[in-house]
């Protein structure tokens, strides 16, 4: 879980203090400490920040784009479920609904996950909330405009990375009345009349939401792969997108093409 506290240094902090800094930093970026073989791939990063080199927000950004992160988050990730933990980790909240997430969705697919970051980081926001010295945290609301709001910051602010899955955002999990711990969805279903059993189904006939079936859903994401694999293979020389990467990009313009309810089936496959 992100940090629930307020952590603040000085211009002039000690090793001693910019050590602890930095693992309060790690808390609530990475969610936990970085193994032994990762502080390796951390270790200028760190040394920079330790000597004073490095201030916070400019760890933050250059931690952002560092493996570390990417791997866990990002390439694991659909962008939309990526923006809501960036904004977890970055400005200690959820996002403010469709319009707010759909701004920084365009970011990131113009410009990449550094602009993004930048975007949070660099913000008026940001500078009021924890100008110069003070690590991000997760902030809870005074006043909320709507129950709904209240339940998605309480569910995101004691979820634990992964913990609801890294396909659909506790937004539009708030929205589909769905509880996906554990990354399954555990919304119960309404009783049938007269206690009878449904009619059974195969597993490729079976819908979980929308319209879409489990067997046409796992078409959609052979196709995704098929292509990607075809790209990667043909990529333009001097560039070096990963074959996640290409798959990430095109599976996010499916999803943009399909119902929030069938997006959650594409997600789970």
């Amino acid at each position: 879980m992100p940090l629930h506290e307020t952590i603040t240094t000085t211009h002039n902090a000690s090793v001693e203090e910019r050590t602890f800094v930095l693992s309060k930093i790690y808390q609530q970026v990475l969610e936990r400490q970085p193994y032994d073989s990762e502080r390796k791939h951390l270790a200028d990063l760190e040394k920079d920040f330790k000597k004073g080199k490095l201030g916070i927000r400019h760890f933050l950004k250059s931690l952002a784009v560092r493996p570390i992160y990417l791997e866990h988050f990002y390439e694991n990730s659909s962008n939309l479920k990526f923006i809501e933990n960036a904004c977890k980790h970055f400005l200690g909240r959820t996002p403010h609904g469709d319009e707010e997430i759909h701004k920084w969705d365009d970011i990131l697919l113009r410009h990449g996950v550094g602009a993004l970051v930048s975007d949070m980081v660099d913000s008026e926001e940001y500078r009021k909330c924890f100008g110069y010295f003070t690590v991000p945290y997760w902030r809870e609301q005074a006043l909320y405009e709507s129950a709904t709001e209240y339940l998605e910051n309480e569910r995101l602010g004691h979820e634990h990375a992964g913990q609801r899955g890294w396909g659909l955002p506790t937004h539009y999990q708030q929205k589909l009345h769905m509880n996906l711990d554990g990354g399954v969805n555990h919304e119960e279903e309404a009783p049938q009349p007269n206690h009878q059993e449904p009619p059974k189904q195969s597993e490729a006939e079976k819908l979980v939401v929308g319209t879409m079936t489990e067997a046409e859903a796992e078409r959609i994401m052979e196709c995704i792969q098929e292509i990607s694999g075809i790209l990667f293979e043909h990529r333009i020389p001097g560039q070096q997108p990963s074959r996640k990467r290409m798959e990430n990009l095109i599976r996010q313009q499916v999803l943009e093409l399909m119902t929030p309810e069938d997006a959650v089936l594409l997600g789970e496959v």
